[in-house]
């Protein structure tokens, strides 16, 4: 027989129980937008505070303008939310970051940025399923063997291949200077593969630290060998003061980098000392823009933020509308997938045409430049009439 006392505390118990599954339904995390559109919940993994910080500005503010185009693009039929985590450009930072975010709740997708950062959390999207886009990032093979990474950026082969082809057609002999990490060191392997394929040698390739500011020792040595041009791949400060601090002590040698370089805060941080020095980049590099979705964002990106965009923002806008269109793909909301998102290639945004194979790797088009009056220019291809 159950006692009056304990049939009271059953009751409460079940109050308690109805009242907590009402307040959860009415408050859980994955509830949709009060008007009853689907929700779209990213957590971007970003370099806000560090020596990548500038590229973490740009990658917010394309977020933002993304976010934008897409819920326009869908007529208010779905709707956006992002979360933004600092990872300090730190793999540890990055991968502590997003785990506290899981445990508040989880996403429908993430994007993460720069290469390092973004190689310590595979293993935690991976195992938590999560559709993860990764950019700013060219690390190789990073989305190989994947079931949940997606790249959306070029590859190291990309970014070296430009400048590789250029400078074996024209040097004997190159050094390579490249920032420690896995971007750079992915960069200096593949840039050093294609020169010496070339038959031509790379008398030295020394790594500096993002975090180091007088480079002149190990600058001595690289002069030393000595090359008859250098390669640097690199970002942040660090990258800046070598350009610098080659500039001072040796102004006639030929530099060449990538697209990193043409970050406007590069670009002004070095000044007059960028002339001369040849990289690559996409449309949205150069000063004039060839394509309308080009120009339309550079436009839209100063009339916004009040400066120049980059290509890091342009990338993140894209980003953010191939994770909409991988929702929304049977025209009702599911949450992006690996599959859904390489189905979409090729994708055409403001980056130009992305190509997507089924492990999630892009290719992306540079075009060599040199900065020239404080211009931006495209180099014509030898053989090329324009």
């Amino acid at each position: 027989m159950i006692r009056p006392t304990s049939r009271i505390v059953v009751g409460v118990v079940c109050v308690v129980a109805v009242l907590t599954l009402v307040l959860w339904f009415a408050f859980r995390p994955d509830r949709g937008p009060s008007d009853g559109s689907p929700r779209l919940r990213i957590t971007a993994v970003l370099p806000m505070t560090g020596p990548g910080a500038s590229l973490g500005e740009y990658l917010k503010n394309g977020l933002e303008l993304g976010k934008e185009d897409a819920e326009q693009r869908f007529g208010g039929k779905l709707k956006i939310e992002i979360e933004i985590l600092d990872s300090k450009n730190l793999p540890r930072e990055g991968v502590v970051a997003l785990q506290s975010a899981l445990a508040r709740g989880r996403p429908d997708a993430v994007i993460s940025a720069m290469s390092s950062v973004s190689h310590a959390i595979v293993p935690v999207v991976e195992e938590q399923s999560i559709a993860t886009i990764v950019t700013t990032t060219a690390m190789a093979n990073l989305p190989q063997g994947t079931k949940q990474v997606v790249r959306v950026y070029p590859t190291s082969e990309d970014f070296v291949a430009p400048m590789a082809k250029a400078m074996a057609a024209k040097f004997d002999r190159v050094a390579v200077l490249y920032i420690n990490d896995d971007f750079g060191d992915s960069n200096q392997r593949i840039f050093s593969s294609m020169v010496t394929a070339a038959g031509k040698q790379v008398v030295t390739s020394e790594p500096f630290e993002p975090t180091e500011k007088d480079f002149r020792a190990l600058l001595a040595k690289v002069l030393a060998s000595p090359p008859q041009a250098v390669f640097v791949t690199g970002y942040g400060p660090a990258y800046i003061s070598v350009i610098r601090q080659i500039r001072e002590l040796n102004r006639d040698l030929p530099l060449y980098t990538e697209i990193g370089f043409a970050n406007p805060a590069v670009l002004d941080a070095i000044g007059s000392d960028a002339e001369g020095i040849n990289f690559d980049g996409t449309d949205l590099e150069t000063s004039d823009p060839q394509t309308a979705p080009a120009k339309s964002f550079r436009d839209r990106y100063r009339q916004r933020f009040g400066k120049d965009p980059y290509q890091v923002a342009g990338f993140a806008r894209d980003s953010i509308l191939l994770l909409a269109e991988a929702a929304m793909r049977d025209g009702r909301f599911q949450k992006p997938s690996k599959a859904a998102i390489t189905a979409l290639s090729p994708f055409d945004g403001v980056m130009g045409t992305i190509q997507l194979d089924k492990e999630g790797e892009s290719r992306v088009r540079l075009d060599l430049m040199q900065r020239v009056n404080g211009r931006n220019m495209r180099v014509p291809e030898a053989g090329s009439t324009n």
